[in-house]
């Protein structure tokens, strides 16, 4: 193997390793999540309407790439635990909105709470500047809202 192509070697795996460190840090911190009774599809839909406000239903599953039979399930195993409300939708009656409860909403301030604070140890031994850097470089990763709809579509 010529020098060049080991060290692109040796430097994909360290970009690995430390991949793989991180997403262990972060599992081994799930532990301490307040929502750690949910599943990954029904935390992502507290997340999206923490972040995003009520919502109908569809619009949800379309940003998850969720079926609608799958959307069903998961929305209904949250009603029964407490923490969404669905509604109807003044405007439009064909359309059920999906809200956080009280619940919900305690919960998501707590998965707020939890991912701060998994930012803190993650990254609290860099400085300033890099932390920001990292912060920036995730922040690229995520996919504009017209991509958010193209992928869902």
């Amino acid at each position: 193997m010529s020098d060049d192509r080991e060290a692109v070697g040796k430097a994909g795996s360290l970009d690995a390793e430390a991949l793989m460190r991180l997403v262990h840090r972060v599992s081994a911190s799930n532990f301490e999540r307040a929502t750690q009774e949910l599943n990954l599809r029904q935390r992502l839909i507290l997340q999206c309407l923490g972040l995003h406000g009520d919502q109908p239903i569809v619009a949800i599953g379309q940003r998850l790439g969720l079926s609608p039979s799958t959307m069903t399930g998961l929305v209904d195993r949250l009603e029964e635990q407490g923490y969404v409300k669905r509604r109807p939708h003044a405007p439009d009656r064909r359309v059920t909105l999906l809200t956080l409860s009280a619940k919900g909403d305690a919960a998501f301030a707590r998965e707020i709470d939890w991912y701060r604070s998994l930012v803190d140890e993650i990254f609290g031994s860099l400085g300033e500047e890099a932390r920001q850097v990292v912060l920036d470089a995730l922040q690229a990763l995520r996919p504009s809202d017209s991509e958010d709809r193209a992928t869902a579509a």
